[in-house]
């Protein structure tokens, strides 16, 4: 019995081939994309963390008579902690809103019986929109008459 070889590339091989590469480029390019899209959504939370953050270190650093008394309020006379998009380093407005309210904590659940303008409750709260969708970051802190 005579077999013989085949030897050579066909045209089938080629096809078959370029098919193959193209469907792992294309895998490889989605991949890649959602790898960068998801850098820049965890920089933009990042950042929003970092400015609520540094509100926070700020107010626990102003003195307590300074805040407002007993109702829940907004902190007016302080221009750093003021309602209002983040301004950066450069002087530049940031995709960032801040709200930032005190309450006095016996107008809180935890707080209700205790004696008040001892303890106030700082409140955080950072904006933003990524990927279409309206985001927000809040953080709360308690500030105490002695600090």
């Amino acid at each position: 019995m005579n077999l013989s070889s085949e030897k050579g590339i066909t045209i089938i091989d080629i096809i078959l081939s370029v098919i193959l590469i193209s469907i792992f480029i294309t895998i490889i390019t989605v991949i890649s994309g959602n790898i960068e899209k998801n850098n820049g959504n965890i920089q933009r939370d990042n950042e929003a963390l970092y400015y609520a953050i540094d509100t926070i270190e700020t107010v626990k650093g102003i003195d307590f008579t300074i805040l407002p008394k007993l109702g829940t309020q907004k902190i007016q006379n302080i221009p750093k902690l003021s309602d209002g998009y983040i301004i950066d380093e450069d002087g530049e407005n940031t995709p960032y809103y801040r709200t930032v309210t005190v309450q006095d904590y016996t107008e809180t659940e935890e707080g209700k019986g205790k004696e008040p303008e001892i303890l106030k409750k700082i409140t955080v709260e950072i904006q933003y929109r990524q990927d279409n969708k309206d985001r927000k970051i809040t953080l709360s802190t308690i500030k105490t008459k002695g600090d």
